[in-house]
């Protein structure tokens, strides 16, 4: 009797060792099921993400060419985030930039009466390869007005700026400027006039 539950419990340790082992080779047949979907899976990803690579450089290659073709002035103040152009910088880069040339960027009136207005004419030449603009001309004081011009002075062509001293309310030495901005490099061109204002 004792011999029989011995052999009952023997076989059935051997089916639960059976069972158990068969139980884990379908686990580990399931985890390298599992592996292999995940690693078809991620090489999928993988040439996804190389697709998506490609495209980003051919995207970057295009703005490049775009970036090329744009003139060369400015572009650089344009790339440096965060800094925007002044008003000077901009009117300098709307245009090809040229250069100009004056006969004298100084002029003395010499002694002049309290209350006489007195002008002066600068002349200057474009000797750059494109039209000149000038943009603006501003006096350092109400007194000292300039008058430009407007239009567009040719390469080779000669213009003319006016500037008029008003002496009202000013007395002994004076130094008064004007500054012109253009399409020119630097964008600022200062003039200057001076007068002994007496009394």
């Amino acid at each position: 009797m004792t011999q029989h539950w011995i052999k009952g419990l023997c076989l059935s340790l051997v089916l639960l060792i059976g069972i158990s082992s068969q139980t884990q080779a379908q686990k580990v047949k399931l985890s390298k099921k599992a592996l292999n979907e995940r690693i078809t899976k991620l090489e999928q990803e993988n040439e996804q993400l190389k697709t998506e690579l490609a495209q980003m450089k051919s995207a970057m290659g295009q703005l490049e060419q775009i970036i090329k073709k744009l003139p060369t002035q400015g572009i650089s103040n344009l790339k440096t985030p965060g800094k925007i152009p002044s008003p000077n910088e901009a009117s300098k880069h709307n245009s090809p930039i040229t250069t100009m040339k004056f006969e004298a960027t100084e002029h003395d009136f010499g002694k002049i009466k309290h209350g006489d207005a007195v002008s002066h004419v600068f002349k200057f030449t474009n000797n750059g390869k494109f039209p000149l603009k000038i943009t603006n001309a501003k006096g350092s004081c109400g007194c000292t007005v300039p008058q430009w011009p407007k239009e567009a002075i040719a390469p080779g062509a000669q213009g003319e700026i006016k500037v008029t001293f008003n002496s009202k309310g000013k007395s002994n030495q004076q130094a008064k400027s004007v500054t012109l901005t253009a399409n020119t490099n630097p964008a600022n061109t200062r003039l200057i006039i001076r007068a002994f204002v007496e009394k």
